[in-house]
């Protein structure tokens, strides 16, 4: 008799069970000893599931699902969306989150102000249907606000809770540095779906990043009271953080004499637990845990305010002009005694790994009685822009701005009005600029290329974008950055290789071991089609031609590049020692430097004679690339600028703050602010819309009204998009790209 029919005559089909369908599952359980060997058991059971998900993102979709070998526990069944999921990737999740649970109770025997708890869950294996059987995990379902803490890329949440982060820490510390548990989520202290990293970056699944994971978190971790009562080696600390959320009794003794606080019971409950929910009581709503922060903080706002009440009070603040909080500076005037002179443009010797230096520009000084002068400045640009044929800068005028910037009859700047091109392919330049040119080496079909590119659908068609869904998801390697064209994809990866993807089959085609460490640009070259430039942390910028998979040429600069930029025969770099620098590709040297900022630079885009560069001291500047000055500046983010798009006269920028902000370059003004899901590290706009990759959400908006059109969870931290027509591509740290669609209306 074979095992199926053994199984069938021991436990027959069960259709209905107190009035509900059911179906045969083998139940797999997983328990991990003391010393750590994992031990699988399994059982027949009995489940209901039903059939329309509760809940949906892009990877999974969560259904309510009954055991009835524990009817009192309600259940999440949860379901792959992705066919290519593998039934190894359920029991992974499994063990993963098991071995959580034993970290877990490693951390609360250090007894912190909260324990912690991982959800246990299972691996049902339908039985009842054609084989290969159907797989799905099952976990306890908790009733609550869902929320996410951080992930396996870096991300922070922005309300940053102490617990959570501090449980990373420590497992980051009592491991020895050996593996890293990240990606903490769920309801209160209550958690599920965790990812570990390791050192070795094996085992644990496809969002196991290895060393690639632990710097991602370093460079993000802020020490917090919890990690100083568990006493963890610093990371990153800040006094600030020691004085918000939870914060330990020790810290807090004095606050709690004075607000009342001591012997109220009020503390989490100690029977919850895991054999709390293994005995059925999962399925009621555990007390909330946050509670006591939010009476801790309102506490200590008091006592902030006694305490400035008590000190000398500050001097008055002068007022600021209302209506405007931009600081900007007017152009220097050549008569004004108290003017600077523009910075001459030095060539540098003829090599390409030669920086200019010698050209630093000025931060912008707050000149409040010139704002309507620089305004009338910045809308002549514009304006100008609407009758100008060939308003892109080139290097020849970028040459003679010294002498140009001297007189007062400078020309005026004019601006590039596009439709929707993305900032990682600028605009090719038209046959007349590449005739005036004549020093580029260009093949003799250049000066037609961009006059066959195909149409931008987005122009004429009408897109319906709350359709967008994931059609594909294309196995590769992990993507920071990408470009590409009708044909073929580029990306480049944290190891520092390019990936060269198929746009038409959606394949992933080969690797280029390009640079030492991680590339975080790349862009094609106008012009030339077969070639492409990669900027890394090695503080390396390589052109390449990717039919032979050789490099042509190289930069060396002289701090890490994070991103790069080109139009024209210019190419823009903006490095982690907080300057831009303008190349000229024809010499490949130095023209000029722009300093102004005061951290790191994360991105750049240019219009016409305008530069845009956004940093982490949460700035934008715009730049008169004709005489190298500050023309303003754009504040209001509150994180690092990481991402800039300029559409049809308005600038995008995305920040760690969690928005969109959209900038009219006419007025120079912030006209909406777009609430995102989580961190926007990346930005794609059309006519049609606005696309955002905010943490691990693929977000889109209204290009008009900017509401919200779709939310998606790739379970991933987004870091590049590029689209291609009516299809979207996203990378991430997970090594594939995952392609998106919508219909047309």
């Amino acid at each position: 008799m074979t095992a199926l029919a053994l199984l069938n005559q021991k436990f027959p089909v069960a259709d209905v069970i107190a009035g509900t369908k059911c179906e045969r599952a083998i139940k797999w359980e997983l328990t991990i000893g003391d010393d750590l060997k994992p031990k699988w058991t399994h059982s027949i059971v009995c489940v209901s599931i039903e059939k329309t998900p509760f809940a949906k993102g892009s990877c999974r979709t969560a259904h309510k699902l009954k055991d009835w070998s524990q009817p009192d526990q309600g259940l999440v069944g949860k379901f792959s969306t992705n066919k290519k999921t593998t039934r190894d990737s359920y029991f992974t999740d499994v063990l993963m989150q098991t071995f959580c649970a034993k970290w877990a109770e490693k951390f609360n025997e250090a007894k912190p102000p909260k324990p912690i708890t991982f959800l246990p869950s299972y691996v049902y294996e339908l039985i009842d249907h054609p084989p290969p059987y159907p797989v799905c995990g099952g976990e306890p379902f908790i009733e609550g606000d869902y929320k996410k803490h951080n992930n396996n890329s870096g991300y922070v949440s922005s309300d940053a809770r102490n617990t959570p982060q501090s449980f990373s820490h420590f497992s980051y510390e009592l491991s020895n540095h050996e593996l890293l548990i990240v990606d903490i989520q769920g309801v209160n202290d209550f958690y599920t779906d965790p990812q570990i990293h390791t050192k070795s970056g094996e085992g644990f699944g496809e969002g196991n990043l290895g060393e690639t994971g632990f710097h991602k978190f370093l460079q993000t971790h802020k020490c917090n009271p919890v990690c100083d009562f568990l006493k963890l080696k610093p990371i990153n600390q800040s006094k600030k953080a020691l004085l918000r959320g939870t914060l330990p009794v020790v810290q807090l003794m004095d606050f709690h004499d004075a607000i009342g606080l001591n012997g109220n019971g009020s503390g989490p409950k100690n029977n919850y637990d895991m054999n709390y929910f293994r005995n059925g009581g999962g399925a009621q709503q555990p007390i909330s845990l946050d509670d006591e922060e939010k009476m801790l903080q309102e506490q200590l706002e008091r006592i902030r305010a006694q305490q400035q009440q008590k000190s000398k009070p500050s001097p008055p603040l002068v007022k600021q002009p209302s209506g405007n909080n931009l600081h900007k500076q007017a152009p220097a005037s050549p008569s004004s005694p108290s003017s600077k002179p523009v910075p001459q443009i030095v060539k540098t010797p003829s090599q390409s790994n030669v920086v200019n230096k010698s050209s630093p520009v000025s931060p912008p000084k707050e000149n409040h009685s010139n704002v309507k002068l620089e305004q009338d400045n910045i809308n002549n640009n514009i304006n100008n822009s609407s009758s100008s044929n060939s308003s892109s800068i080139n290097s020849s005028s970028v040459s003679s701005s010294s002498s140009s910037s001297s007189t007062t009859n400078a020309a005026p700047i004019s601006i590039q009005v596009r439709n929707s091109p993305p900032p990682q392919q600028p605009i090719q330049p038209s046959s007349a600029s590449s005739s005036s040119s004549s020093n580029v080496p260009t093949p003799e079909s250049t000066s037609t290329s961009s006059m066959e590119q195909t149409p931008d659908r987005s122009e004429f068609e009408k897109w319906d974008l709350t359709t967008i869904k994931n059609i594909d998801t294309v196995r590769g390697l992990q993507s920071e950055c990408i470009t590409g064209d009708s044909l073929r994809l580029y990306s480049g990866s944290n190891d520092g290789q390019i990936g060269i993807w198929d746009a038409v089959e959606l394949k992933h085609v080969t690797n280029i071991k390009a640079h030492g460490k991680s590339i975080r640009s790349i862009i094609k070259r106008p012009g030339f089609e077969q070639n492409v430039l990669t900027a890394g942390a090695d503080s390396m910028v390589k052109e390449w031609d990717i039919n032979t998979q050789q490099t042509v040429k190289e930069i060396k600069e002289s701090n890490e590049v994070n991103t790069i930029y080109i139009q024209d025969n210019l190419l823009y770099t903006g490095c982690n020692d907080k300057t831009v620098k303008v190349w000229d590709m024809r010499s490949y040297e130095c023209v000029k430097t722009l300093s102004g900022h005061t951290r790191a630079i994360k991105s750049v885009c240019a219009m016409g004679n305008l530069l845009f560069s956004g940093s982490n001291d949460q700035q934008i500047y715009v730049w008169n690339l004709a005489t190298g000055t500050i023309l303003t500046n754009f504040q209001g983010h509150e994180g690092w600028v990481k991402t800039l798009y300029a559409h049809n006269n308005m600038l995008y920028s995305g920040s760690h703050d969690e928005t969109i902000r959209v900038w009219d370059l006419k007025t120079t003004r912030c006209v909406n602010t777009i609430k995102c899901k989580d961190r926007v590290e990346t930005l794609h706009v059309t006519n049609q819309g606005i696309f955002a990759g905010s943490g691990d959400w693929l977000q889109v908006f209204s290009h008009d009204k900017y509401e919200n059109l779709a939310s998606l969870n790739t379970r991933s931290s987004i870091l590049c998009l590029w689209r291609n027509q009516n299809q979207l591509f996203t990378g991430s740290l997970a090594s594939n790209l995952k392609v998106w669609s919508w219909d047309k209306m």
